[in-house]
């Protein structure tokens, strides 16, 4: 039996989506393929290092980064939370990636 890949599940999902839908998608695929293909030389490599509140970037590729943010809520600090950023029609677009796993 043929095991059925990842794309091959997602394939007639967004065969039912409208053609602005998929546009934006390629260009948060795009940016994220180009985010972890080319992680930077000063990144952390735990999380638990990445311990200064406020945000901090990767330098910025052509197409995207991956961004780790704090959130700062009175005296507390949230965080770290991941964003995706690429760019889409000459804007800067931001996708919420989740907390970094442990």
């Amino acid at each position: 039996m043929v095991t059925k890949t990842q794309t091959d599940k997602l394939l007639p999902a967004l065969a039912t989506w409208d053609l602005a839908d998929l546009r934006d998608l390629q260009a948060a695929l795009t940016g994220l393929i180009e985010a972890l293909e080319s992680p930077p030389p000063d990144a952390p490599s735990q999380p638990e290092e990445a311990t200064l509140p406020g945000p901090r970037k990767r330098p910025t590729p052509k197409q995207g980064h991956i961004e780790t943010k704090y959130i700062p809520r009175g005296k507390k600090v949230h965080g770290p939370y991941l964003y995706l950023r690429y760019w889409q029609g000459g804007k800067l677009k931001s996708k919420y990636l989740g907390k970094p796993d442990r």
